[in-house]
């Protein structure tokens, strides 16, 4: 009975806390225009990055492609800048070896490794 009451008092003063005319913006209840100025301010936000994609990614694609195809000209060479950037592409920032990553040597009989759940030795 007592935890019944004590239940029921809590629940009473929570909901005499609550203001049904207030906006609350803890649950994430925007206004209409607040809901566009967000939705406003990150479309101005998306354009923005997209525009540093482009001034950033576009010289290096085009130094990319002029040591691939040496003998192309300018305009072929925009259309496949062009066409990498709509695809999302990325210059490669440095030279990877052909083939897979080798692991480097592990010693299986020396002291560390013996015993070691994450050794690799057959």
């Amino acid at each position: 009975m007592r935890l019944t009451l004590a239940l029921f008092f809590t629940l009473l003063s929570a909901c005499a806390d609550l203001n049904p005319h207030k906006a609350s913006y803890q649950t994430g209840s925007f206004s209409t225009d607040e809901r566009q100025s967000l939705y406003d301010q990150a479309l101005e936000g998306a354009r923005l990055s997209r525009e540093r994609y482009i001034a950033t990614t576009r010289p290096a694609l085009q130094l990319k492609f002029r040591q691939e195809y040496p003998t192309m000209t300018e305009a072929d060479i925009e259309v496949l800048v062009n066409d990498a950037l709509e695809k999302g592409l990325r210059p490669e920032t440095g030279r990877r070896p052909d083939g897979p990553i080798r692991q480097p040597q592990m010693d299986c009989m020396s002291s560390p490794w013996r015993n070691s759940a994450f050794a690799n030795c057959y």
